[in-house]
């Protein structure tokens, strides 16, 4: 992601000072605080809100005026840098960044932005070198903050519809029909609309995110929840089930590859066919069913995201525009979590996973989750 948006920053006429200490000789400044000494703007992309913090030394002999964390860390974090930082008359901000590898080549990123909104001002044109799509997400740590609950909604979504997905096709469905009455209704996602078609079906699996980033991701939003002491039990079990794929993938496999590890683990056949009639042979079943019990898993997902956002203190409107921007939306979020989970369809699609033999975590969990068919609402909605 950093190599991406320095080669758009470049070509966007921006003189670079890069430190990278895995660049060789030549190719990298000799230190952190070298590289900003003299910058105008610092931007940090590191793996994790621990990297972020240990590079606070080097700011601070540096100093320089703006400071922009690029990394998906952790809004504790990005307040102490903040705090810290202040003192030396440096401006800190956080804006995580959605979109991938790819969209940081393509120039087509989603920011969300944590901070003073004067700052954001200034430093907005040279985001816009490698993000289309620049968002104030409110205070310092919110940019981080709505990440992560970004992310976590993705992640739950991306799971839940490999799930409903190899279902349909152990049960003799089409892969592309599937697909298609996802998209056509309640359980469409950014993951069916996009990565689906472009990164699974063909089994390229190239998202250019790995399953360990969303892992981390995932503890981060847990994190969030916990600090404000919110129970987040189903972004809970999105985190546990995505930890086990994760180890099964590895950490460093693209996550779009969460489909092979449920298709995989699908009873009789490590390679089930994606061709009607030649899946497991329990007949064809109701895709309807499949899209009504997708379409709750995203509304799960995303009510206790939002019940973390507001416990945080993030606007919910604000934060439910970004991520309507970002790879979490779903038709859930568009509506602005309108409708009701069906209880019934949950239980009914975690009954054909079984039957199948498909691992599906997140739909049993769901349906374990929901409220009887008479109530039909997601808890504490």
């Amino acid at each position: 992601m950093g190599s991406a948006i320095a080669g758009r920053l470049r070509a966007a006429g921006h003189p670079l000072a890069v430190y990278d200490p895995a660049l060789p000789p030549g190719e990298s400044a000799p230190s952190l605080a070298v590289a900003a000494k003299r910058s105008v703007i610092t931007f940090l992309c590191l793996p994790d809100a621990a990297a972020v913090e240990a590079s606070l030394g080097g700011l601070r002999e540096a100093a320089p005026p703006i400071v922009v964390d690029l990394t998906s860390s952790l809004p504790a974090t990005s307040r102490r840098m903040a705090a810290a930082l202040a003192p030396l008359g440096v401006e800190f901000v956080d804006s995580p960044l959605s979109g991938g590898v790819a969209g940081a080549r393509a120039g087509t990123l989603t920011a969300m932005v944590g901070g003073d909104q004067e700052v954001l001002a200034r430093v907005r044109p040279v985001l816009a070198a490698f993000a289309s799509n620049v968002r104030w997400a409110g205070p310092v740590g919110s940019g981080h903050a709505t990440k992560a609950l970004n992310n976590a909604i993705s992640a739950a979504s991306l799971m839940a519809t490999a799930e409903n997905l190899v279902t349909a096709v152990r049960h003799g469905r089409a892969e592309a029909e599937v697909v298609a009455a996802f998209n056509a209704g309640p359980a469409r996602s950014q993951n069916s609309e996009v990565k689906y078609p472009r990164d699974v079906l063909p089994r390229t699996y190239a998202a250019g995110f790995t399953a360990g980033l969303m892992v981390k991701d995932l503890a981060a939003a847990l994190r969030i929840a916990g600090d404000r002491s919110t129970p987040a039990p189903f972004l809970a079990g999105v985190a546990a089930a995505w930890r086990e794929a994760a180890d099964a993938m590895g950490p460093d496999a693209d996550f779009t590859r969460v489909h092979a590890v449920v298709e995989q683990r699908a009873a009789g056949s490590l390679t089930p066919s994606p061709l009607a009639g030649e899946g497991w042979g329990g007949g064809e079943v109701d895709v309807d069913v499949l899209c009504r019990a997708l379409a709750s898993v995203n509304l799960l997902a995303a009510t206790e995201a939002m019940r973390v956002a507001a416990a945080e203190g993030l606007d919910r409107e604000r934060v439910l525009g970004i991520v309507n921007t970002s790879t979490g939306r779903s038709e859930a979020t568009r509506s602005r979590l309108a409708g009701a989970v069906d209880a019934a369809a949950l239980g009914a699609a975690a009954a054909l996973a079984r039957e199948a033999g498909v691992w599906a975590p997140l739909t049993s969990l769901a349906a374990e989750l929901a409220h009887g068919p008479q109530t039909g609402r997601p808890p504490d909605q």
